[in-house]
């Protein structure tokens, strides 16, 4: 009993850390970058179904600005991924090795997993740029990718305040908050298929079947594959 109330606390020592870690890096990134944040994290995207010419929509894949919020988008990510492992009974076990003994430790983890997430965005890039290929809709890929980052970057913020003010006003982690964030997240996922159709949709170059077609490819299939697996 004594042990388990000394992990508790230690996970939750390390969740409040991270989370006040990204509050930090959520200020400077705002003082930094000031309208490409106010463009990233507006959700004013949530209500539109065309492509708006914004300062986020013009910003270079391959920059200095979009590796940064990449970066920031992982490690927030990370952050929720942590806490779920390390506060729900679900995942308890799940993975032997994944062991959190000390603070260094969770610190730890939770930085590299930002980086396989960072890997993960990556590929999701390549994949787009493939079936972009297939589908032969050169243009509309890079589109599509900032999108799917910008749609990312807005619902993370929400998730990250779901839950640092979860771990900050409890000391385990709600049950009910995690269900409540299954629910977010699969509200989230069909949205943002549905939002990317009509936004694709808009520029009037392609039919409803081919769009459904290549979203089914790069969205939908890659969405189920990995909610199987994590499942």
């Amino acid at each position: 009993m004594q042990e388990t109330l000394a992990n508790q606390e230690l996970y939750r020592n390390i969740a409040i850390s991270i989370s006040m870690l990204l509050f930090v890096i959520f200020a400077v990134s705002r003082i930094i970058y000031p309208k490409l944040f106010a463009s990233l994290y507006s959700f004013e995207k949530f209500v539109l179904f065309k492509y708006r010419e914004d300062f986020g929509s013009g910003i270079r894949l391959f920059s200095t600005e979009s590796f940064y919020f990449t970066a920031v988008l992982s490690l927030n990510l990370s952050f929720v991924l942590l806490s779920i492992y390390l506060f729900t009974n679900q995942f308890e076990g799940s993975i032997p090795w994944l062991k959190i003994g000390s603070f260094g430790v969770g610190i730890l983890v939770w930085f590299l997993l930002s980086i396989a997430i960072q890997f993960i965005f990556f590929f999701k890039f390549v994949f787009l740029r493939v079936f972009g290929w297939m589908f032969d809709i050169p243009i509309q890929q890079s589109r599509h990718f900032q999108e799917f980052q910008s749609f990312n970057h807005s619902f993370s913020l929400l998730i990250y305040l779901l839950f640092s003010v979860s771990v900050y006003i409890r000391f385990n982690f709600p049950t009910i908050i995690f269900k409540l964030a299954v629910i977010l997240v699969s509200i989230y996922l069909f949205f943002r298929l549905i939002n990317l159709f009509f936004k694709i949709r808009s520029s009037g170059a392609y039919s409803n079947l081919y769009i459904f077609s290549y979203l089914c490819s790069t969205e939908l299939m890659p969405t189920l594959l990995g909610l199987y697996l994590i499942i």
